[in-house]
């Protein structure tokens, strides 16, 4: 479950690719420069930065009126990328207005390793007014500063930004990240205040999925509205995978009389797993169609239910 929840949040975070590439904007080229100075700092640090690593993190021993004079000498002195970097981080642990200030600053640098390390430091830190401040940030930043930005809001779980970032969103590709993120935070109420808008549900359906909201996801599966969104929304119950989840696909299934409805219970209670409950249907069908039709799904499933629905299915009469 972790695992499958893991890989769709990844893949609903993925960019979309395109098969002609485009002129080198502004933007393409922060990309290429983020890209340069991120492998600069991932390599191994060198003898001199190991020792002045280490001098880094004693300094979050000491106590911050003297921790912060040395930060900001180091910041503004000619130790290398990867120190400063680890400055930042040191930085965001110290709750004075003065660190959190030149957090802010950093996080508006034109420098995009610094800049992305101090978004980042902010969200570890979890100071509030740092978190707040960041909202400048996101409105005035390139996608890639955004998506930064909505990272640290989630790693500090600071939901009304998010849900702002989402109501407030110029594009539909903005506004879906934005709603991928509420539902790896979790955040139910957002989510559904979202939902009450109109033609939000397509969107809504994976964050709803991800957050573990069948309730949500069982409105709109059991509404009024676009069928393809409903039949997605019931497909998604399946990756909730909990007790409940697969009751209702059950009962889905066997209350509905429309095909794709039914195809979508069963492919949701394929990825959930729940044998059984195919099974159980398999055992209460009336036609040999339907009985194929679950035998299949059973056999995809490949456990004791599906032999022992094959077994039966071969028994002399």
């Amino acid at each position: 479950m972790r695992f499958r929840i893991t890989m769709l949040a990844v893949l609903l975070m993925a960019g979309a690719t395109y098969a002609q590439a485009p002129k080198e904007t502004k933007d393409t080229k922060e990309t290429k420069e983020t890209k340069e100075t991120k492998q600069a700092a991932e390599r191994a640090p060198n003898a001199d930065e190991e020792l002045a690593l280490a001098a880094m993190e004693g300094l979050m021993a000491q106590p911050p009126e003297r921790a912060l004079p040395i930060i900001k000498k180091v910041l503004a002195g000619t130790q290398t990328k990867l120190v400063k970097q680890r400055a930042l981080f040191v930085l965001s642990q110290i709750e004075g207005p003065e660190a959190q200030e030149i957090l802010a600053q950093t996080a508006r640098s034109s420098d995009a390793a610094m800049r992305s390390e101090a978004i980042r430091s902010i969200g570890i830190g979890g100071n509030p007014k740092a978190l707040d401040a960041l909202q400048s940030v996101y409105n005035a930043g390139s996608p890639e500063v955004k998506d930064e930005v909505l990272q640290a809001w989630m790693i500090a779980g600071h939901k009304e930004p998010v849900f702002q970032a989402a109501l407030n969103a110029k594009t539909e590709e903005e506004a879906t990240k934005a709603i991928h993120m509420l539902g790896v935070m979790g955040a139910t109420d957002e989510l559904r205040k979202l939902g009450d808008r109109p033609n939000a549900a397509r969107g809504l359906l994976d964050a709803y999925a991800i957050s573990g909201d069948l309730a949500s996801l069982r409105k709109i599966a059991e509404g009024t509205g676009e069928k393809a969104v409903r039949v997605e929304a019931v497909q998604r119950m399946g990756i909730i995978e909990s007790d409940a989840s697969r009751a209702a696909l059950r009962e889905i299934y066997a209350r509905s009389t429309d095909a794709e409805i039914k195809e979508a219970a069963l492919q949701g209670m394929l990825i959930s797993g729940d044998e059984q409950g195919v099974l159980a249907l398999y055992r209460a069908a009336k036609t040999s169609e339907e009985k194929r039709a679950l035998l299949r799904i059973l056999s995809m499933m490949d456990g004791d239910a599906a032999l022992q629905a094959i077994d039966a299915a071969l028994e002399t009469k």
